[in-house]
């Protein structure tokens, strides 16, 4: 039997039948009868509100008959049977958070109608406070929180207990983010809860522990590791000044001094120590009255937690990018058709998301809030948003394969091409479509200048337009970009781009017109991922193995011919002026090309290899192989100039801007 929900008349207050009998005594739908026009369901605080529109001039329906189902198989579904002249329905006791299917059928003598669907996620609106910290003073502990986001009118409770004392409730204005705790017994352990109170219910409570008498001045937070005691190399770590330790008077400033020649001026810096070792940090407050008052604290730095990442599937022209903050880093398996994303700190898995099919080099590329765009090669063309925990922000369809790689901008626009040639530009946030354009060709790479402009190149052409979807001009040469993956590289006036066999080589055109500037031919197999240094000289390799450094104006700085072998790899370049690249067959190495083109073995990686390197954030050379992906420790960061690795960054979004 189905499981009876409290429910509400969403218009007149008319009575509601609950269905009695089982979905499977329910007689089949017909394409027959008359479906509803719409169904739209409007989500609330654990309930949602159903509405519907009946097809104009089509016979009434004896009544109608109304499903839910979650997306989550341990919470129950419900169904309801509403009266023919009512066109909305409100259903109770939904679970927040989850997301329902609600089906409208139209119900005749004859039996019931086709589905009609639409679909909420009911979320709670007694939204709770967050970062909620506890601080040990002498006797004392200060509690710090941030309001939460709400129109609504709420207080807080504020409840202080220990194993030894009863537990004292005390309110907050809403208008108060911190409280001092006073008359506190030293070396006693306290739990503090926070809950918003609402005039329609409590929020999910908070709660925070600290020991008066463990006085620390500052307050250091790993944002990755258990506690400050397994700090890492290049991990964040939150400091925030301790109010309970500096006491003389009201703080106006402060300033730290990391002790590695890091230093901040912020109330609460995020920093991350690019080296091992115990560093001292010095904390200094300025009071109102100018005096000051500065303490310190040691801080140990251990060094990276891991090297390989195993059960990654096959990374096949899909580079590693990373989040901006370089806590998170994201790899796509083409064999598993999954997206994961990894806490590039500790080397663990932070979540995963399953596509139903494959990527092939179009993605990730990735926002500067961590969001992760990138597409697929089902004939519909699905091109995924997905935010940094892990959740659908939205999903298109374009039609066609989606074999580029998007190019994401700073401002929040999302371009991505598809292998009909049709280029969509959309709203990074929303996914909103703001423009699309039609040219030809398959598709093989998408960039963003630093004014706006995006360049795209396909099978048959290269062409630019404007932010606003105004195209500006078209290559007068049907160039054949290479497809997939990352096919263009931008810099300082010239756009390059790699080409497939027939066209043969690496071209650069000018961004103003459109015009060639040189056209560099290779031998005979599709080129691959251009890289360019701070001097305009650009990096790419054939199919068959062979190696390319290209000057700006065109000429040959060197060329590595060693190889005979397919690569499917693409450079990155650090400061330094060294090039790296994987090899896709034995003897399965990481190359090194110093600037005048000499060859060395970086390291042995053991296996075949088909997706661009990346140097990461924190100075690792990281590769993508067959079954895993891994990183390797480099003398000198990335280069800051130029388009020096896939997607022009370690966050592969493709765009200047």
């Amino acid at each position: 039997m189905t499981t009876m929900k409290n429910i509400l008349l969403g218009a007149l207050s008319s009575a509601v039948l609950l269905a009695g009998c089982s979905k499977d005594q329910l007689p089949q739908a017909s394409f027959d009868l008359f479906q509803v026009e719409t169904v739209t369901a409007t989500a609330g605080d654990g309930t949602a509100t159903v509405s519907w529109t009946a097809q104009a001039e089509k016979p009434r329906p004896l009544d109608y008959y109304v499903s839910w189902t979650p997306d989550d198989a341990q919470i129950e579904g419900g169904d309801a049977t509403v009266e023919a002249g009512q066109h909305a329905l409100t259903v109770e006791g939904l679970t927040n958070g989850c997301t329902y299917t609600f089906a409208v059928q139209a119900r005749y003598a004859g039996g019931l109608s086709m589905k009609v669907t639409a679909f909420a996620t009911p979320k709670s609106t007694r939204i709770a406070a967050s970062n909620f910290k506890a601080m040990a003073g002498d006797g004392r502990v200060f509690l710090s929180w941030v309001a939460p986001e709400t129109s609504l009118d709420y207080s807080y409770r504020l409840v202080v207990s220990s194993a030894s004392d009863d537990d004292r409730t005390l309110t907050v204005d809403s208008g108060e983010t911190s409280c001092l705790v006073e008359g506190l017994t030293n070396d006693r352990a306290y739990t503090f809860a926070l809950t918003c109170v609402y005039a329609h219910g409590d929020s999910e409570t908070l709660t925070a522990a600290a020991t008066p008498g463990l006085i620390d001045p500052f307050v250091a937070t790993p944002t990755s590791s258990a506690d400050l005691a397994s700090l890492r190399q290049f991990e964040l770590c939150s400091f925030e000044y301790n109010p309970a330790y500096f006491v003389r008077g009201t703080v106006a400033s402060v300033h730290w001094d990391f002790g590695d020649g890091g230093s901040s001026d912020e109330e609460i810096p995020l920093y991350a120590f690019a080296k091992t070792g115990t560093w001292t940090v010095t904390l200094t407050v300025t009071y109102e009255d100018q005096s000051t008052e500065s303490a310190t604290r040691e801080i140990t730095v251990s060094g990276l937690a891991w090297s390989t990442f195993p059960n990654a599937g096959y990374q096949k022209a899909s580079q590693i990018a990373f989040t901006p903050d370089g806590q998170t880093l994201y790899t796509i398996s083409q064999t598993d058709k999954k997206l994961i994303a990894v806490n590039a700190i500790t080397g663990q898995t932070r979540w995963s998301y399953t596509t139903d099919a494959a990527t092939y080099g179009a993605g990730p590329s990735v926002g500067t809030d961590g969001t992760v765009y990138f597409g697929t090669e089902d004939d519909g063309g699905s091109f995924y948003a997905v935010s940094s925990t892990g959740s659908l922000r939205w999903k298109k369809s374009l039609g066609a394969k989606v074999q580029a790689a998007p190019a994401v901008t700073s401002d929040g626009v999302v371009y991505a091409l598809a292998n009909d040639g049709r280029l969509y530009a959309f709203d990074a946030a929303s996914g909103d479509e703001r423009w699309s354009a039609v040219q030809s060709g398959v598709g093989g790479g998408v960039v963003v200048d630093a004014d706006g402009t995006v360049y795209i190149g396909t099978s048959t052409g290269i062409w630019a337009y404007s932010a606003d979807g105004q195209l500006k001009w078209s290559s007068k040469t049907a160039y054949a970009v290479t497809e997939r993956g990352g096919s263009l590289a931008l810099h300082d006036g010239a756009l390059y781009a790699v080409l497939k066999a027939s066209s043969k080589g690496c071209v650069a055109v000018s961004t103003s017109d459109g015009s060639e500037l040189w056209h560099y031919e290779t031998t005979n197999g599709d080129c691959y991922h251009p890289a360019v240094d701070g001097e305009g000289t650009v990096y790419f390799c054939e199919k068959n193995g062979y190696l390319y450094a290209v000057k700006r104006d065109g000429s040959l700085k060197w060329e590595d011919k060693s190889a005979t072998s397919y690569i499917y790899s693409g450079f990155a370049l650090d400061e330094a002026g060294t090039a790296y690249i994987s090899q896709y067959v034995s003897p399965f190495s990481l190359l090194a090309f110093d600037a005048s083109g000499n060859r060395s073995e970086y390291t042995a990686i053991g296996s075949q290899t088909m997706s661009p390197v990346t140097i990461g954030p924190d100075q690792r050379l990281y590769y993508g192989k067959n079954g895993e992906f891994g990183a390797i420790g480099l003398p000198h960061p990335a280069a800051t100039s130029g388009w020096p690795m896939r997607g022009g960054n370690a966050q592969g979004s493709n765009s200047l801007k």
